[in-house]
């Protein structure tokens, strides 16, 4: 449907490069897509010659920018996975632990590779993919009462991307999640207070969500995500993360702003490592108070406490691609955060002063922070070097800034170590410390750091998925 872009690949070339040839994320994008360029080139070239709409057209080259990182599952033999998904669901015999148990043996049996089997989007994305993308997200934003409130930018990043995790599979998911969860939106009476306000979309739709999917929570390892729009409403059990993505994508099917945020460690263990945002037509950032079991915008977690909360975002974080491009020693932060920690915790830069004699055995600027995990997760020490002990999980990193090492926006009421990269392994740069409510650091002996004492101070592992 789309070959005749070909012939227009030069044009659009030169129109793409020209307006982002200082960004290497174009390069990178460019790099990746090799014989997949001209589907990306049709993009552009619709929006300027077939539906002319600059507004259209910059939403694509964001897109476009942004697309090198993103990846999907490589070959058929995720859909294989997914029709035997299918066939397990389908069976109203097993119960949802069982359709668990399920999937988890075809997983370890057939299937345990198959997360290391991905693929660029950048080298399979079709233009028509992207095109329709664009343009219901676009209509959602222009025409829906609950939506026009952004700003573009707003737009960029809440209602235009094509996807909300890695390896979602890159398929009708707006028009299958509304047709299950958003068509009871028109049942609003017009003298209700909330009335085609985002909050009450979007209450619509969390409702309908619970009350439909039979909601049961499963904590445990079950298989493979499944991360296609046949399966994620007929899903039986799951966990946080399942129900948080679930009605994330079901919000922007919807038209109502949506994004995922979640933290590494936190004070509830898996309860709350990853929950759903909208943004409401008052301005207000409204959180899951638990999952679609709860109201949105309730009392977040008051009690929590936490190193950092991270936005998963379409856009690439420069400063982390600076990290990746630069740093000697490489940890596998997630390209697609954003730090949010301010807007849910009391926090501080960390400025910690380095000795002589650690700054000489140095081998790179970049520096980490790791918080405390409690004894009883599961859990081992970050890297080989440290104590003989575990605990520790690397939520960031920082920068050495003259005879100091700087972390940015930590969490108080934590307990963190901080490490640096000698050209062999990681090591501590001083002793644990705690980030205490009022900003002050208290050092911790590392033999106390087990100290049950200690675990108010310390967090729960969580497993973050794609």
């Amino acid at each position: 449907m789309f070959h005749y872009y070909i012939h227009f690949f030069f044009i659009c070339f030169g129109v793409l490069a020209s307006c982002c040839k200082n960004s290497s994320f174009y390069q990178d994008t460019m790099k990746r897509a090799d014989g997949n360029r001209a589907e990306l080139d049709g993009v552009l070239y619709h929006y300027r010659e077939v539906d002319p709409n600059p507004e259209k057209l910059s939403a694509a080259k964001y897109l476009i920018k942004n697309l090198a990182a993103h990846y999907s599952y490589m070959g058929n033999e995720i859909q294989d996975y997914y029709d035997y998904a299918a066939l397990i669901l389908k069976d109203t015999s097993l119960k949802p632990e069982q359709q668990r148990d399920s999937l988890l043996e075809k997983t370890d049996l057939k299937y345990s590779s198959l997360a290391d089997k991905t693929i660029y989007d950048a080298q399979i994305i079709k233009a028509k993919y992207l095109i329709d993308n664009i343009d219901k997200s676009y209509n959602a934003w222009k025409n829906y009462p609950w939506a026009n409130h952004l700003s573009f930018d707003d737009y960029l990043e809440w209602l235009l991307p094509y996807k909300g995790v890695e390896l979602q599979e890159l398929d009708s998911w707006r028009d299958t999640l509304y047709s299950h969860f958003g068509e009871k939106m028109n049942s609003q009476f017009k003298n209700d207070v909330e009335y085609e306000t985002t909050v009450g979309m979007a209450e619509k739709i969390r409702n309908n969500i619970f009350q439909n999917i039979g909601r049961y929570g499963l904590y445990t390892r079950s298989g493979l995500p499944l991360l296609n729009s046949y399966l994620l409403p007929r899903q039986t059990f799951g966990d946080i993360q399942d129900y948080a993505l679930l009605a994330h994508l079901s919000f922007r099917a919807s038209g109502i702003p949506s994004v995922i945020d979640e933290t590494p460690v936190g004070a509830r263990d898996i309860a709350a490592s990853r929950w759903f945002v909208i943004l409401s037509d008052r301005g207000q950032e409204l959180a899951s108070e638990w999952d679609v079991s709860t109201l949105i915008g309730g009392s977040f977690f008051p009690y929590e406490r936490g190193p950092k909360v991270y936005r998963r975002t379409y856009e690439i974080n420069s400063e982390r691609k600076k990290y990746y491009n630069n740093a000697r020693w490489i940890y596998p932060f997630d390209l697609f955060h954003k730090d949010v920690t301010s807007q849910y915790y009391l926090d501080s830069d960390v400025y910690l002063n380095l000795k002589k004699c650690t700054r000489s055995k140095l081998k790179d600027k970049y520096v980490y922070i790791a918080s405390a995990i409690r004894i009883n997760q599961e859990s081992q020490a970050v890297i080989a070097g440290l104590p003989d002990y575990p605990g520790w999980k690397i939520v960031d990193f920082g920068v050495i800034k003259g005879k100091k090492a700087l972390f940015k926006n930590m969490g108080r009421e934590v307990l963190y170590l901080a490490l640096g990269y000698d050209g062999n392994s990681l090591i501590p740069l001083d002793n644990p410390f705690i980030l205490h409510k009022d900003g002050s650091l208290e050092f911790i002996l590392y033999d106390t750091v087990k100290s049950t004492s200690l675990d108010m101070w310390k967090n729960n592992n969580n497993t973050i998925r794609p």
